[in-house]
């Protein structure tokens, strides 16, 4: 960049073009109307919450999600990708449209609705959820009562409370002590 360009501060909307990084470092190549005009992307390195060696988080958005992205020193060659954004509530998670409003939650779900989601919700749809594809799909779900465990939403499960182990929704059931 030279020394007259004209620098871009602050957070611009971009869309992911790919999300193929030969790298492996959670690049994206973005397209960024407000900076590049029509000119077609250009790669932006990620800004994650957490890394370091052999840890961290990777994220791999889908093609045509929405991202925030900055540039260093203003530089439009040096772009990083800092968030998303949505273009509606549409584009929440299921899990997340569930909960009543004001229930503080974390939802970090894909596509195909596998999901963790952590509610300070009440009673045994609060705590957490690990989901393989959506509701009718296997899950864990431990909560302030206890932990169960279900190959699918209508079929058995297996319950551990204070009052003992549910298998198969009360077709045997083992007492403490």
């Amino acid at each position: 960049m030279t020394k007259d360009a004209k620098k871009y501060h602050g957070l611009y909307q971009g869309v992911v073009a790919s999300n193929l990084d030969q790298l492996r470092s959670g690049r994206l190549l973005v397209r960024v109307p407000d900076v590049l005009g029509d000119d077609p992307c250009i790669w932006a390195d990620p800004a994650t919450p957490l890394a370091g060696p052999a840890s961290g988080m990777y994220v791999v958005p889908l093609v045509g999600s929405g991202v925030w992205v900055q540039f260093v020193d203003g530089d439009p060659d040096r772009a990083v990708w800092t968030g998303f954004w949505r273009g509606g509530t549409q584009e929440l998670p299921p899990a997340a449209q569930a909960a009543p409003d004001g229930v503080p939650q974390v939802v970090i779900g894909t596509p195909a609705q596998s999901c963790l989601l952590i509610s300070d919700l009440a009673g045994p749809t609060g705590g957490i959820l690990l989901q393989l594809k959506g509701p009718a799909g296997p899950y864990i779900r431990l909560y302030e009562g206890g932990i169960e465990i279900g190959a699918s939403a209508a079929g058995p499960t297996i319950k551990v409370t204070q009052a003992g182990i549910d298998l198969g929704n009360g077709a045997l059931t083992v007492l403490p002590g």
